[in-house]
């Protein structure tokens, strides 16, 4: 008995064993190569020498060589007698050369370069179709219908390698002889021509003339006719084929106003919402775009209120009376839909809750639209975010939906370092290290060292956005600053010193409206002055020089719905602040001010926006001080005022005002973007202001007196820096005195509202 279960044992043992040996790979062979070298295939493989063959490896070699891309087919042999393993390939032919005959238009080099199928390739016959196909558009587009391409493969069967050679007959060049439309009743066949880019003279293109059709089709339908068509296009030639006629035969049809407008099923939106929504009036021109307008409205405010699954269907019903369509929206509201779980991905550095904390929808509220939008918007307010997109997934609930924010962090911080001239300045240089997220908290820190031949500047910031946790905001701030002052006539008339700290707390009672309260102590002196004669006289009326202690502090309210603070598209902000100097704060400078900052962003077309600043300021003495010394007053002219202008000299009283005025008008529009942000941008302005010494001074004409407005228009230049946006401007005065340079040129950091 244990010599038989012995034996078993072994004969186990043994054809196990002999098994696995005939199963060893002794060899691998690649067979069917003729221009592919040896070591790119070998390179992919997973098979080797002394290996053990599975046909589940070999299925994947297949794949790694079939995706090299050199080859149509691969066939595998095994040989378990001798362990040979072999890969019997197909190769691609070898395009060696691609050449073009009968081209006249083009250049070879030219076509070469519209060929996707390139030489020292291997042939793909996907590339080879497009390949035609951009040759053949090519040539259309440069009016040459009648273009004829035939293309002569050839392949040496010893070397496997391609030769493809083009022939191109390229015919005569097709102009439009002329364009006609047929049906044309309600307008003058000229306005209709107007609407379309396909022109005489000019070479057809099919994606213009679709294109074409469209405009035509909308603007009938946006003017009444509700039931225009396009009946036929039909194109014909001259005799020697260079002029082609086309002919749009179109029907007008019956011109129709708006009869009665309806709507119903709507039960989350009330009817006085659905009014407002609605921009539709019974007697108006039917206009298709309005209609969807409207349709787009009620989706989006039902889409705000959670209601993502609403259907609206319009019907359009001409039975009442003739040239008349009554429309009714119908409402299929189905149910609300509520955020399940909310996740944040594509974070490196950033602390999750710093995203988390500017995201207005939680878990388990309405999945409200606007809410969503709003908060990619206040994601990308936070300065180092450089894509931010929300993700919608559904769950095992139809009303439930969990959301995902697909963020992408850019530098947080950085240091530059910049030179400029302006006209106010001088030479500018500066260098600034600043970072927007410290430590991934989303803190900020700012130190900025500004030289130059006016000026210096030392400033440091920093910035806490929540602090402990609450949705309030903490800004700690000292600087020490320099500037030579211009007085009357005299430039660098006087050295202006002011070195101090602040510190601001800034609680955020909703979305869109914050407070702010701060203090700042500040010591302030004028040095080296150079004034003399009548001036100087004037000066030392204007200054009390024993004035140098400033202690203060501010509230403020402001409303904010900008979409992006950094470069806004939309939206506005409304600023009212008091700051109090002196009395029981210490110091011994005594004054109240009080400034109103309206800013408004308004889109026009594509990218342009129209946006308009006002500010409007008062400061007055008090507890016995009889002025307000000369460095807290308002002065008017200069890169953030009224450009145009020299800063402080030109308008207004030469010691500043203690009423100031300000409206700024700017149409920004992009030159170049990067990644959905404008990195480049022009602006058009128009600025006009004034500073008053007294209420009683202000006067709201124009002219060149010291009370009047000055107004002044110009071109600028943006730059978008990761770290702070830089402006060109060159302004040119309206209401000069005589002698008084008329234009003036600025470079300055940070936007002007």
């Amino acid at each position: 008995m244990k010599k038989c279960l012995f034996a078993v044992i072994f004969l186990t043992f043994f054809f196990v064993f002999a098994h696995a040996d005939t199963d060893k790979i002794s060899n691998v062979v690649i067979d069917g190569l003729k221009n592919v070298k040896l070591k790119n295939v070998i390179s992919v493989i997973e098979s080797k020498k002394g290996k053990y063959y599975t046909q589940e490896i070999t299925r994947e070699d297949v794949r790694s060589i079939l995706e090299l891309g050199y080859f149509d087919d691969v066939e595998v042999r095994f040989d378990k007698t001798t362990g040979k393993l072999t890969f019997i390939v197909s190769e691609k032919p070898y395009v060696e050369k691609i050449d073009f005959k009968g081209n006249k238009q083009f250049s070879k080099g030219k076509l070469k370069s519209e060929s996707v199928l390139k030489e020292k390739e291997y042939y793909d016959l996907g590339k080879f179709e497009e390949t035609k196909r951009k040759i053949s558009t090519l040539y259309k587009d440069a009016g040459y219908a009648d273009s004829q391409i035939d293309v002569y493969p050839t392949v040496n069967p010893e070397t496997n390698q391609m030769t493809i050679n083009f022939l191109i007959t390229e015919n005569n060049k097709i102009t439009i002889g002329a364009v006609k439309i047929e049906g044309v009743i309600a307008f003058k066949e000229k306005k209709i021509l107007k609407l379309m880019k396909t022109k005489e003279n000019k070479i057809f293109k099919e994606d213009i003339f679709q294109t074409d059709l469209r405009a035509i089709e909308a603007f009938y339908k946006n003017n009444g006719f509700m039931d225009f068509k396009i009946i036929a296009t039909s194109s014909t030639y001259n005799e020697d084929r260079t002029k082609m006629f086309l002919t749009l035969n179109i029907s007008e049809g019956v011109k129709y106003e708006l009869g009665n407008i309806s709507y119903d099923g709507n039960f989350a939106v009330s009817d006085k919402e659905m009014n407002k929504l609605i921009k539709l009036k019974k007697g108006d021109i039917f206009q298709q775009d309005k209609i969807y307008e409207s349709i787009q409205g009620v989706y989006e405010i039902y889409s705000n209120k959670g209601y993502l699954h609403t259907v609206v269907a319009p019907s359009f019903d001409k039975g009442s009376k003739e040239g008349v369509v009554d429309i009714t929206l119908s409402i299929r509201e189905n149910s609300v839909v509520y955020v399940g779980n909310i996740y944040v991905d594509g974070l490196v550095s950033t602390k999750e809750k710093v995203i988390r904390r500017e995201i207005l929808v939680k878990e388990g509220s309405v999945l409200a639209a606007g809410k969503v939008r709003r908060s990619i918007e206040r994601i990308y307010n936070l300065g180092f975010i450089e894509s931010a997109e929300p993700q919608i997934l559904p769950t095992s609930s139809p009303d439930i939906m969990d959301l995902v924010f697909n963020v992408t962090e850019g530098k947080p911080g950085m240091i530059t370092a910049g030179a400029g001239y302006s006209s106010v300045d001088q030479f500018v240089g500066s260098i600034q290290f600043q970072h927007m997220n410290l430590f991934g908290l989303g803190q900020r820190l700012n130190l900025l060292w500004e030289f130059g031949a006016r000026r210096q500047n030392y400033e440091i910031d920093w910035t806490e956005p929540w602090i402990f946790n609450k949705n309030a905001s903490l800004t700690l701030s000292a600087y020490n600053i320099q500037r030579k002052r211009d007085y009357a006539s005299t430039t660098d008339a006087y050295t202006e010193n002011r070195l101090g700290f602040s510190t601001k707390v800034g609680p955020r009672v909703s979305d869109y409206i914050s407070l702010l309260f701060g203090y700042t102590y500040e010591n302030v002196k004028l040095t080296d002055i150079t004034l003399s004669g009548s001036e100087l006289a004037d000066f030392n009326k204007a200054v009390d020089l024993s004035k140098d202690i400033t202690s203060s502090v501010v509230g403020q309210i402001a409303y904010d719905t900008r979409d992006y603070i950094f470069d806004p598209s939309r939206g506005q902000r409304q600023l009212l602040s008091l700051q109090m100097a002196g009395g029981p704060f210490g110091g011994n400078v005594n004054f109240v001010k009080g400034m109103f900052k309206s800013t408004w962003f308004l889109p026009t077309f594509w990218k342009f926006v129209l946006s308009f600043n006002l500010n409007l300021g008062a400061i007055g003495p008090y507890g016995g001080q009889d002025d307000v010394p000369i460095y807290e007053r308002f002065y008017v002219g200069g890169a953030d005022t009224v450009r145009g202008y020299k800063y402080r000299t030109e308008i207004g009283p030469v010691d500043g005002g203690q009423f100031m005025s300000v409206l700024n008008v700017e149409y920004k529009f992009p030159i170049v973007s990067e990644k959905g942000r404008t990195v480049l941008q022009g602006a058009f302005f128009y600025d006009i202001g004034g500073t008053w010494m007294n209420f009683g001074d202000i006067d709201f004409s124009l002219g060149t007196g010291t009370n009047n407005l000055r107004s002044g228009v110009g071109f600028g230049i943006r730059f978008a820096t990761p770290v702070f946006p830089l402006r060109l401007d060159w302004g040119y005065g309206l209401n000069h005195e005589p002698g008084q340079t008329l234009q003036q040129f600025y470079f300055t950091i940070g936007n002007i509202f």
